[in-house]
């Protein structure tokens, strides 16, 4: 295909990953034609069925039916077999105390970036010299808390919903240099005596109101009662969640709790894995639903999960081929496989 592996100890980043496999790998031989780019999926049903209609393994009689969108143009297509495989990056979660935007979020939307930014690279204007918000206590937002550091005259509120003790749980003998690092930095900023950040530790946020200057003036609420802070930049790095709109019309069993697929999502919480790292498949089983022939896999497949690794994913793949392929011993990946 052309595409690249990086080396075992290589660091690598997502523009890595899409540059030097995703890319290469979608305009490969194999996949010409396959892959059509600039493409939305905006539904999914069953041909002649609505979501009512019949229960179970009777479905896969009438075909899927999708609707996409290509250059501002709806079309329909059919389909024996779906993998959802959209991810949960498109979609944030909210910044709000209880999960739900707070006042004033929406119309502040234009401060607040819910990803994380090239801080050191292109976004640097943003964060240098600027009073920066950072909410969340995850490993981008670890990342978001060095890259602020090194920045000339950025001052860093960082608020997390966690109490006062350290928000990273350290490995011993981590494998992965870079995220004991990072958990290790994030643990002693956490302490409060970092020059250049402020720490509030067990502290939501309430409400947002824009000033006329462009600034936010952010209402929090933690131990010590309410405080407001005036802000130039927000980071919200408070996880995302999976798109179900797409599906709606389809029987999928959905965990209560993460909105991952039910079999996979009870799997999941039952292991008792303390690194992510540790994650083996969880088997083939664990990816069907009530809907025969409808895959949710990768990251959307672990709902607000934040578990996931690529790997899985590509365990995934393989697992859910057995399936559609009648084979329990086929492996997608061998070199000579025919599906």
């Amino acid at each position: 295909s052309g595409a690249t592996l990086p080396e075992d100890d290589e660091i690598q980043t997502g523009r890595d990953y899409v540059e030097r496999f995703l890319e290469p790998l979608a305009r490969s031989e194999r996949l010409r034609g396959a892959v059509r780019e600039h493409t939305e999926v905006l539904a999914i049903g069953r041909d002649r069925l609505l979501k009512t209609d019949l229960i179970g393994g009777e479905r896969h009689t009438h075909p899927f039916r999708l609707l996409l969108r290509a250059n501002g143009v709806e079309s329909t297509e059919h389909a024996d077999v779906v993998l959802d495989c959209s991810g949960t990056w498109r979609h944030a979660n909210a910044l709000g105390n209880g999960g739900i935007p707070a006042p004033g979020e929406t119309e502040a939307a234009g401060a607040i970036r819910y990803r994380l930014d090239d801080i050191l690279g292109a976004d640097r204007a943003r964060y240098e010299g600027k009073r920066v918000l950072l909410v969340g206590a995850g490993h981008s937002a670890a990342t978001a808390l060095d890259q602020l550091r090194q920045l000339e005259g950025a001052t860093t509120i960082w608020v997390r919903r966690s109490d006062g003790g350290e928000p990273y749980v350290l490995q011993e003998h981590d494998p992965l240099p870079e995220r004991d690092r990072l958990n290790r930095l994030g643990n002693r900023i956490a302490g409060g005596t970092e020059p250049g950040f402020e720490v509030r530790a067990a502290t939501l946020v309430e409400r947002l109101t824009k000033t006329p200057s462009g600034a936010v003036r952010v209402t929090l609420a933690g131990a010590r009662g309410e405080e407001t802070v005036e802000v130039d930049a927000i980071l919200a790095l408070v996880g995302y969640r999976p798109d179900r709109e797409i599906y709606r019309e389809l029987q999928v069993h959905e965990c209560w709790a993460t909105m991952g697929p039910m079999k996979l999502a009870a799997s999941l919480m039952a292991s008792d894995a303390a690194d992510c790292l540790a994650q083996s498949s969880a088997g083939a089983e664990t990816l069907t639903s009530p809907e025969p022939g409808f895959f949710i896999l990768g990251a959307k497949s672990y709902g607000k999960n934040v578990n996931f690794l690529i790997r899985l994913g590509l365990e995934q793949i393989r697992d859910a081929f057995t399936l559609i392929d009648g084979d329990p011993t086929l492996d997608l990946y061998e070199e000579n496989a025919v599906v």
